[in-house]
């Protein structure tokens, strides 16, 4: 469990931004930003979700009628995410690629995390590299489409999975880099979104992963 507790980013006449940590469910599990929401009497129209293990950004949208234009909003807008991958991405800092595997929209698990053949879905994510070293790579990720657990998936289908990741990563290796980090949660965050609302253009951001001691002394 986080010993972050959820805020809130901004509100207006139309949504609710809402910073989730990492440890709190969107409303499945306790703790819970359905709970949080429910404490502070604000609606339940949760226009986007994020995995319990990710932290980020999610939209509550005021009303049930806002809910739908909100999403297509979202769809149309920029979702950005830093996360921590094992190993050293074999690209240049500063350098795309599009990791474009196709993968069901379910939760699978590391044995086989593209999922069954016939369950199969285009799906693209866009990785730039921001920095490196032999143990680790730093990347911004802008979702392209919105499978289940796509970064995670993708991450773990190009053989450098999510540090942290207890469903896509090894056990083993999860539990050696939190003993020498302290630091166990899943190293993903939703930490940007630009979109566009009744002609008013919007950016929100969040900036909470502690990645610098990951490439302190290490070359």
């Amino acid at each position: 469990m986080s010993n972050i507790t959820p805020q809130i980013i901004a509100e207006n006449g139309h949504f609710i931004v809402l910073f989730k940590p990492q440890g709190v469910s969107v409303h499945n599990q306790t703790p819970s930003l359905l709970e949080f929401v429910k404490e502070q009497k604000k609606p339940e129209h949760f226009v986007n979700r994020l995995d319990f293990e990710t932290s980020g950004l999610v939209v509550i949208a005021l009303n049930e009628n806002l809910h739908e234009p909100l999403q297509n909003s979202l769809h149309k807008g920029i979702k950005k995410y830093r996360a921590l991958l094992r190993g050293a991405l074999p690209i240049e800092v500063g350098e795309k690629v599009i990791w474009n595997w196709p993968i069901s929209d379910k939760a699978e698990g590391r044995r086989n995390p593209q999922g069954d053949k016939q369950n199969l879905e285009p799906s693209d994510t866009e990785v730039t590299l921001v920095r490196k070293n032999k143990y680790f790579s730093e990347v911004e990720i802008i979702l392209k489409t919105g499978r289940q657990h796509q970064i995670r998936k993708h991450s773990a289908l190009a053989k450098h999975p999510i540090v942290g990741d207890n469903r896509y990563n090894d056990d083993k290796y999860n539990l050696k880099i939190a003993d020498m980090y302290q630091e166990t949660r899943m190293q993903l965050e939703a930490e940007s979104l630009d979109f566009q609302f009744k002609n008013e253009k919007y950016n929100f951001k969040c900036h909470t992963l502690d990645l610098d001691k990951y490439f302190s002394n290490l070359t």
